[in-house]
């Protein structure tokens, strides 16, 4: 069953899962898209972001906003923002996405506030309605709009134009090719300022939880979805074998990892919550290029530093051991970070990969709507690079020998110690198991001969 324009959110989480397919299970709906914060490329209760005439809406709010503005002019490939000007200062107007409410706007620009306070000037800072005190939110025609500071600079993707046939936008790590360490290393600073400043407010009953085990539970819900879906393909796509091989290894370690640090419900920063490379705004000078802003504050989470040093270690560039090391040093040079906490950052990139590249993978192999899509080479390109980082990671966290340990040795199960390396006797199954039903290697129908 096919269904198109379909969502899903918890509003009690703060996470959601997106896809323009619908797939029925027992009769209850399954999206394939994976759990991920609410961000700006999400437009909820439209057909498409850009049907939408961005001038419409955006310029009440930045009459509101900036009386007497001499310029507004559209953002390329961002219909719900506007660059306004007035007596030659430069703005953003913000257009939110339908349900967003404005504690959540408030609490944004609080967090954001502490920041500057900082004198962390290359994070925007929004901006109140004139004459109303401290009131961040405009509430005009039935949507909801802000205004911040406009950060100069140019986004780091190359691909940043891109979205899915749902208005969604594509968001993939920068080529092999393109080195952006420096760039890298001052935005882990900014967001490590970032968390420092607004520590305070991660108690704020207004902000939705995002942490560790937040994101555990809604990873393990998309990947049994994702799994059974995309898994059906598998045949077909070497790609969907690799991806699957990776996920049944690393989730059951995740799941451990994080049991065993202790703290995965901690609310302890503000986090960013959805770091690309487009989000990381950079210009180039004599010497290279030089972060001059990170953007997208658009979802404030309580939660886990770890989710945004991960976020940056695997979705700007390909994962390394060296690469994460200079990103926790980086780190540690403006905010505090524990020992155990360094050591699960492998886990909660790992974890982060297996749905986002199911997301990838269901778009391009599976949605029969992006079969002659421009974006499909990009979303194919992006996609390598995840699937490696994410099999370079399930090495470092569940090798060969470790799963083949847990194959074979004794497995406590329901209060009981049984030993999977003992023969026991053969379960009868009702039928025959779907394709791709959790397994790298999915059944193929009668009479097909085996892949050699």
């Amino acid at each position: 069953m096919v269904s198109r324009h379909w969502r899903r959110k918890d509003h009690g989480r703060g996470w959601e899962a997106w896809n323009g397919a619908r797939c029925s299970c027992r009769g209850v709906p399954y999206d394939l898209a994976g759990w991920r914060p609410y961000t700006d490329g999400m437009m909820p209760n439209r057909d498409t972001p850009h049907a939408y005439d961005p001038d419409r809406g955006l310029q009440g709010a930045a009459s509101a906003f900036f009386p007497g503005f001499t310029s507004l002019s559209a953002v390329p490939n961002a219909p719900h923002l506007a660059h306004v000007e007035r007596e030659g200062d430069a703005f953003l107007v913000r257009r939110w996405p339908a349900g967003t409410t404005s504690d959540r706007i408030e609490v944004m620009a609080a967090a954001l506030s502490l920041a500057h306070a900082r004198e962390l000037t290359t994070v925007p800072r929004m901006l109140p309605l004139p004459d109303s005190g401290d009131r961040f939110a405009l509430f005009l025609d039935g949507d909801l709009f802000s205004a911040s500071t406009w950060l100069p600079g140019r986004p780091l993707s190359r691909y940043g134009g891109f979205r899915n046939p749902d208005g969604l936008t594509i968001d993939v790590p920068l080529p092999p090719s393109v080195a952006a360490d420096a760039v890298l290393l001052d935005a882990v600073r900014v967001v490590g300022r970032f968390h420092d400043a607004s520590r305070s407010l991660a108690g704020d009953a207004r902000l939705a939880a995002g942490t560790l085990g937040t994101m555990l539970s809604a990873g393990q819900e998309t990947w049994a979805i994702q799994r059974r879906i995309i898994g059906h393909h598998a045949a077909l796509f070497p790609e969907i074998r690799r991806w699957l091989r990776c996920g049944n290894r690393v989730m059951p370690v995740a799941e451990e990892r994080l049991a065993a640090f202790g703290a995965a419900n901690q609310r302890s920063v503000v986090i960013h919550g959805d770091l690309w490379p487009i989000h990381l705004l950079a210009e180039d000078w004599e010497g290279g290029r030089e972060l001059t802003g990170v953007t997208g504050w658009t979802l404030p989470l309580a939660g886990s530093p770890m989710i945004d040093l991960a976020h940056l270690a695997v979705h700007t560039s390909g994962w390394s051991a060296a690469a994460a090391e200079n990103i926790l040093g980086a780190y540690t040079e403006v905010a505090p970070i524990a020992p155990e906490e360094r050591r699960i950052l492998p886990v909660v990139a790992a974890l982060d990969l297996v749905t986002r590249v199911g997301s990838l993978l269901h778009q391009a192999f599976v949605d029969e709507r992006e079969i002659e899509d421009e974006a499909l080479p990009v979303m194919r390109s992006g996609l390598k690079t995840l699937l490696i980082s994410l099999e370079n990671l399930t090495q470092v966290l569940a090798p060969e020998a470790e799963r083949d340990k847990r194959r074979s040795g004794p497995t406590q199960t329901g209060g009981r110690t049984w030993d999977r390396s003992r023969p026991g006797p053969a379960r009868s199954r009702r039928g025959s198991p779907p394709s791709g039903s959790g397994r790298s290697r999915p059944g193929s129908p009668p009479g097909t001969p085996k892949p050699r």
